[in-house]
């Protein structure tokens, strides 16, 4: 006899937009909405902010894809929609795009174009959707997705804007250095989350900011792949190594890396920090890296497993024994993975345990540590010098935190000057005479990079200390007569290979 009276339907409350996204960063946010592009077959993807004087107001996201036509973007514009994902998509849940806009703005805007030339724009209101999940239908003539679409190379694309945005307004330089800041972290997150398809040149992500009021975009600035596996040899001979975990009917492998204990720079000090802070698992799905470190409760992080990184790559084979959450930040692994992870064998040897792994790295590091070496402090970097060098070199060395940062610019000077120091102001003032040649034209804040970054080296350490004496004045005459002398003689060089 069965207890049911009746079995009613009861739709959702549109009320639940109100907790949609709430779990988002900006980061993640971003990189879920190139999920879609991704999925929609786009090689490059352009990240805009708009700024109205210092202020960020809102967000493009502009793909080179396929496009949708207008019941597709209907469909995507449905909340929890489940469309048949394909083996390669990243898609998931049906919730990506409105998760991640209505995290960080209260209006959604998608322009579309698809083959053949149509124009297709929905737009959904925070307000609209928490009342009846109402979307807007827009005019296909006030659309013009040319500008944008035209950055990435796109006949066919599509471009999801964020507007009534959530952004910091709090005035004063402060909000220029939040986009700035917002910016660097984006793009560090994109170049590790999407590494293995920027390398291999399958996607190119862009990050430029538009201002507003003058009508017009910066230079846009490439995201770099950042492989966290990505270093030149392996700390120890026969790894990475392969184990292999088997759980149900499932064979999982797990292949175990040992960094090199002197490893440095972005592809081990991720997000520029500690790299024992990135110890453990790094899952991918389809190239697309969901997790970047971290043991799921297999076993406990500890410092000493500094070293170890373990790559699970199968997630077809994974897929049945986990649960991914709709940010795709967060992996939870069965109790049946866990024992099989820690049952994990090398095929080949049918010795080498998931524990002897750890433990080799463990011994690694430890030995490392009886030979090392401090390295001396460095005057911390400031604007003027490209922010992918300042993360790396607040990750290399420990930085005189005491003392101001040291910024470089441009200026006017002396004639057969090249540079100046001005220790008042904490600045390397560079010869602007000079500075179309050396940066090739191509202007900004962060140009010439690499001069900057080698002017930056050799004088930082004379902003340390009260004054300087007659041996570092002398020093520094000497370095500007022969820098002086190089940049004419590259002047004279390139006039005549004309």
């Amino acid at each position: 006899m069965s207890d049911v009276l009746e079995r009613r339907v009861l739709e959702p409350d549109p009320g639940m937009i109100k907790g949609l996204g709430v779990h988002h960063t900006m980061e993640s946010a971003v990189a879920d909405l190139i999920d879609n592009s991704v999925d929609a077959g786009a090689d490059r993807v352009l990240v805009r902010f708009d700024t109205e004087g210092v202020q960020p107001v809102g967000l493009h996201v502009a793909d080179n894809g396929r496009g949708m036509d207008g019941h597709q973007v209907d469909e995507a514009m449905r909340l929890g929609r489940q469309r048949d994902y394909g083996a390669r998509d990243q898609g998931h849940f049906g919730i990506g795009l409105k998760a991640a806009s209505f995290s960080h703005a209260d209006t959604i805007t998608v322009r579309t174009t698809p083959a053949g030339g149509e124009r297709h724009g929905r737009r959904l209101r925070r307000g609209d959707v928490q009342r009846d999940y109402s979307c807007e239908v827009l005019d296909p003539t006030t659309l013009h997705p040319e500008a944008l679409l035209s950055r990435v190379g796109g006949v066919t694309g599509t471009i999801v804007s964020w507007s009534d945005t959530r952004f910091p307004r709090t005035g004063g330089a402060g909000l220029g250095n939040w986009v700035e800041d917002t910016r660097t972290r984006l793009s560090q997150h994109l170049g590790l989350v999407y590494h293995r398809l920027i390398a291999a040149g399958r996607l190119r992500i862009d990050i430029d900011i538009y201002d507003r009021d003058l009508g017009r975009a910066g230079i846009p600035e490439s995201v770099a792949a950042v492989d966290p596996l990505g270093f030149a040899v392996s700390a120890v001979p026969g790894y990475p190594r392969t184990l292999v975990a088997h759980v149900g009917g499932d064979r999982i492998p797990l292949r175990c890396h040992v960094v090199p204990p002197k490893a440095g720079g972005p592809n081990y000090r991720l997000y520029g920090r500690d790299g024992a802070d990135f110890q453990g698992f790094y899952v991918y799905r389809h190239d697309r890296l969901l997790q970047a470190g971290g043991w799921n409760d297999v076993v406990t992080a500890d410092r000493a497993r500094a070293l170890a990184r373990v790559v699970l790559d199968d997630f077809a084979a994974l897929a049945p024994h986990v649960r991914l959450n709709p940010e795709k930040k967060g992996i939870v692994f069965s109790h049946d993975l866990h024992g099989a992870i820690t049952r994990a064998v090398d095929e080949a040897d049918h010795r080498t345990t998931f524990a002897d792994y750890l433990s080799r790295t463990e011994t690694v590091l430890a030995d490392s540590r009886k030979r090392q070496h401090k390295r001396r402090p460095m005057a911390e970097p400031a604007k003027g010098l490209h922010e992918d060098v300042r993360r790396v070199i607040k990750a290399e060395v420990p930085l005189r935190t005491e003392e101001e940062p040291v910024q470089i610019r441009w200026d006017a000077m002396a004639p057969g000057r090249f540079f100046e120091l001005d220790r008042e102001t904490r600045t390397i003032y560079l010869n602007k005479k000079y500075r179309s040649v050396l940066t090739g034209g191509a202007t900004g804040l962060s140009d010439a990079p690499l001069l900057k970054t080698l002017m930056f080296l050799l004088t930082e350490d004379h902003f340390k200390g009260q004054q300087w004496g007659p041996r570092d004045k002398d020093l520094l005459e000497v370095w500007d007569a022969v820098l002086g002398a190089a940049v004419q003689a590259e002047l004279n060089y390139r006039s005549t290979r004309r």
